[in-house]
């Protein structure tokens, strides 16, 4: 267990570690079913929510989940979000699914242009249509990429802006972009 645990996160972690390791499969699934529904929209897809719902859902599943490991949340951070909305709506625009377009700035030209300035900067991508779209489905996969897990759940990230696009490559849907970083 972490060091960096405070002592009443510590046994709050150690709850929910011995519930996890006795609880029978239907118990664990409601405590993450319980997580779906304390973030409003967390079901919701671009058909039928705004995008500002979309992204405060998925921001809340996230911090939920960095708060579960003992993390601090991420704020949002206008100048991230507008870097990642401008990520997505350009792997749209351009037809491809990757952080940085042929040819096209990488992240840390976008954050230029978005005027962030930080000392570190991360960055997950994500899409899916119909439920996996969701901002719950995106979380878990995220979460079960490795690379992603390790953004989400870096201590070293403080702030995050998320981007949408009601569109991916397989048709209506999402289009996700987080990223994330510290000043």
């Amino acid at each position: 267990m972490p060091h960096h645990v405070h002592r009443r996160q510590r046994r709050t972690l150690l709850a929910a570690l011995a519930l996890a390791t006795v609880a029978p499969a239907g118990l664990t699934l409601a405590v993450a079913e319980a997580d779906a529904r304390s973030c409003p929209g967390a079901r919701a897809q671009t058909s039928d929510a705004s995008p500002a719902k979309l992204r405060s859902a998925l921001l809340c599943l996230v911090n939920r989940k960095r708060s579960a490991e003992g993390l601090g949340k991420l704020r949002r951070d206008r100048k991230l979000q507008r870097a990642a909305g401008r990520h997505a709506r350009d792997m749209v625009r351009h037809n491809y699914f990757a952080h940085q377009r042929p040819g096209g700035p990488d992240l840390t030209e976008r954050l230029d242009r978005a005027r962030w300035k930080g000392t570190s900067w991360g960055e997950t991508i994500a899409y899916g249509c119909g439920s996996s779209g969701s901002p719950k489905a995106t979380l878990k996969s995220w979460l079960n990429s490795p690379p992603h897990r390790a953004i989400l759940l870096s201590g070293t990230y403080e702030r995050g802006g998320l981007g949408l696009a009601g569109q991916a490559p397989c048709g209506a849907g999402a289009m996700w972009v987080l990223d994330v970083g510290r000043k």
